[in-house]
């Protein structure tokens, strides 16, 4: 992909001292996304603020120059991913397209700026759901995979909404700490059998409330939002793994192969295998 260098490392354990410094360096106009597989990296800003991430965890950077010192540990591992926005526009702009999505730099840019142009993420459904992802991946597949989220990280920094404290949901009502801790499971357990019983179960709620206040809150059916997660899910496995159709099937909650391809289907227009076939041999190709 155009604009985008991936680099995979590793680094040896030091013989004495616990943390080394790293020199800072970068590019203006880069976007850098550290997938943390093992260690832990420390960066400290010219504000005074500092940032930590700890595998496994996520670290965005897209001003390097904002940054005074960095630190990480001996045994500090991952993947990573930087994404020269003008060099990566065109490729961004066909990634973007073909999963219809909109992408706006400039957004990003005064997101992270707001930030101190660094950021790191723990702990939430969104990279618990990655960590489970991956490990199930080949080195090949990780890498393809990193990049391809590195993008959705770009375009979420656009339309993040605040769930926390009294937040709002898309549709402007207020969201329950309940109806979000179900909404953070079922990001997290596609691959399990989540019924409107079983939820009710696991979070000691009434069919009523849980049906009722998801759609309020959400702006739609927890059945819908559940089959929309998990064929997103399907669609990114599909371009970015080797998996078989039946084994992404699986991963993503579907029993059975007809259910799933029916599915798919009525959602992107073609089958699970039409829309391999199709990413494969598209031109440009996103990865």
């Amino acid at each position: 992909m155009p604009g985008v260098q991936i680099c995979r490392f590793s680094l040896p354990e030091p013989e004495q001292e616990p943390l080394r410094s790293v020199p800072v360096c970068g590019a203006p106009l880069q976007f850098e996304v550290l997938f943390c597989l093992t260690g832990r990296l420390t960066v400290r800003t010219l504000q005074g603020t500092s940032c930590t991430v700890e595998a496994p965890g996520i670290f965005l950077l897209s001003e390097s120059s904002a940054l005074r010192s960095c630190q990480c540990s001996g045994n500090l591992g991952g993947v990573l991913i930087a994404v020269d926005a003008k060099a990566a526009k065109e490729s961004l702009v066909t990634v973007c397209s073909t999963l219809g999505m909109k992408l706006d730099t400039r957004i990003v840019k005064k997101k992270m700026t707001a930030r101190n142009g660094c950021t790191a993420l723990c702990g939430t459904p969104w990279t618990q759901a990655f960590f489970e992802t991956v490990r199930c991946l080949t080195e090949q597949d990780q890498e393809r995979y990193c990049v391809f989220k590195s993008v959705e990280l770009l375009y979420l920094l656009c339309t993040e909404v605040s769930e926390s404290n009294g937040s709002l949901s898309g549709s402007g009502c207020p969201v329950s700490h309940s109806l979000l801790e179900v909404k953070a499971y079922i990001q997290t357990h596609l691959s399990d059998k989540l019924t409107i019983a079983f939820l009710c179960k696991q979070f000691s709620l009434s069919p009523t409330f849980l049906k009722e206040g998801f759609r309020r809150a959400y702006g739609m059916p927890i059945h819908s939002f559940l089959v929309q997660l998990r064929l997103r899910r399907a669609q990114e496995l599909i371009c970015t793994t080797r998996m078989s159709i039946q084994q992404i099937a699986q991963a993503v909650g579907y029993e059975g192969m007809s259910q799933f391809n029916a599915a798919f289907k009525r959602e992107y227009g073609m089958t699970p295998g039409q829309y391999r076939k199709m990413s494969e041999t598209a031109t440009p190709r996103p990865f």
